[in-house]
């Protein structure tokens, strides 16, 4: 297709990117920018610190020759959401307050447009920028795409999950994000999604009228595919993984509590955590495994590296991830999945053939569906580990980026 100038913009990019997003954006833009678009990335950074990310970005090779074009504004807001300080009760509302409308980031995008004159911009999580930004962006002469990572549209929080519960409906704030936001969100000429399920969500609580276009758009994954399919002997103990970070939404407990109820039947097994959280709750972790001398914690480690130790991922969370990335990554390197049935996990995990799924909070579901794997013949792992594969073709860099610009197709349509 024809070349074109794509924005992107987002709160938080490489080097010091925040959560899977970032990635998700960073491997898109680097897709593009290999085929020929002119693509540029929009992030902020702490108040003052704009030269300092910029070289950061240069040393770790993030920009350069054939990379996507970094810009750099600081937050207009009262601290940097991601400074790891305590903030009081009220400096938090007050943060959320001005992230409802930031006219100071208006202010700061218009400027930069002026220069820029992108033919698309496609926002993504912009908390930070406000929503304020999109009727600018549209007014520069854009399309304008938004694509829904979490659920910052239709809750303060961007998480719809409170009190240890997944949210079924609006509370009395997020029902005051929802309508200011629907406002916004009017300027918006395609909606994506990383999941149906996000989609779903964002229509049904009124997140943004019918008759605006929603599409689906899985992230890139930009890790080589395996060559083959893996093997496990019918002798051979399993080891079950699971990485990523260690909170409480993610369902590390339910992981634990499942190992523990595991028969003394089947094929001898080894769990691993890896990852990082808050050490308070980390010693908790800790605290319920002592028990179990399979479960061994290590910290955090690199996503190939951990793979390749393991021979199937545990993705256990409890509440509604849109779609999480250890999934489509474990994937590509023909790693089955045992998933909870929340979000987006469904929609690429398929009982019997690349994975297995159960009820997001029942540990005595995940501990069946991990005797099952004890118990599992070679050709049956075999064939697992194959769908997998099979799953993880779709998540590559030709694929993505493919779909992403049969959508630019149809907004430049006459």
């Amino acid at each position: 297709m024809a070349s074109r100038r794509i924005l992107f913009i987002i709160r938080s990019y490489r080097p010091d990117q925040v959560g899977g997003g970032a990635k998700s954006v960073q491997t898109l833009a680097e897709g593009l920018a290999n085929r020929g678009h002119d693509v540029h990335v929009l992030r902020l950074c702490p108040t003052g610190e704009e030269a300092a990310t910029l070289r950061a970005a240069a040393d770790a090779g993030i920009t350069g020759p054939g990379k996507p074009t970094l810009h750099v504004l600081p937050i207009r807001n009262i601290y940097w959401p991601h400074d790891k300080k305590p903030h009081s009760g009220a400096a938090k509302a007050l943060w959320h307050l001005l992230d409802l409308y930031n006219p100071w980031a208006v202010r700061d995008l218009r400027r930069l447009l002026k220069d820029l004159r992108p033919e698309v911009i496609n926002t993504s999580i912009i908390d930070g920028f406000s929503t304020a930004i999109l009727r600018t962006a549209k007014r520069s002469g854009a399309r304008l795409i938004h694509t829904m990572r979490d659920y910052y549209l239709i809750c303060s929080r961007s998480g719809m999950y409170r009190a240890g519960k997944n949210c079924e409906t609006l509370c009395a704030s997020c029902q005051v994000v929802r309508t200011i936001n629907r406002h916004q969100v009017q300027h918006v000429d395609l909606f994506l999604s990383n999941s149906e399920f996000v989609a779903k969500t964002h229509r049904r609580h009124g997140a943004f009228g019918r008759e605006k276009p929603c599409a689906v758009q899985w992230n890139v994954n930009d890790q080589p595919l395996a060559s083959a399919h893996r093997t496990l002997d019918d002798t051979a103990p399993i080891r079950f993984g699971y990485i990523g970070r260690l909170a409480p939404t993610k369902g590390v407990e339910t992981l634990i509590e499942a190992a523990g109820k595991l028969p003394q039947e089947g094929r001898d097994w080894s769990l691993v955590i890896a990852g990082d959280g808050a050490p308070d709750y980390v010693a908790q972790l800790r605290a319920l495994a002592k028990d179990h001398p399979c479960i061994h914690f290590i910290g955090w480690q690199p996503a190939t590296q951990f793979y390749d130790m393991v021979d199937l991922v545990i993705c256990p969370s409890v509440y509604n991830e849109p779609l999480p990335r250890v999934i489509y990554e474990a994937y590509g390197l023909a790693v089955p999945v045992v998933a909870s049935k929340v979000g987006g996990n469904p929609e690429v995990v398929t009982p019997g053939v690349c994975g297995e799924l159960y009820d997001g909070d029942s540990a005595a579901g995940l501990a069946e569906k991990l005797g099952l794997f004890r118990q599992i013949a070679s050709e049956d792992y075999a064939r697992y580990s194959s769908g997998a594969l099979a799953m993880g073709a779709m998540f590559t860099p030709d694929r993505v980026v493919d779909s992403y610009e049969a959508h630019l197709q149809t907004l430049f349509q006459p």
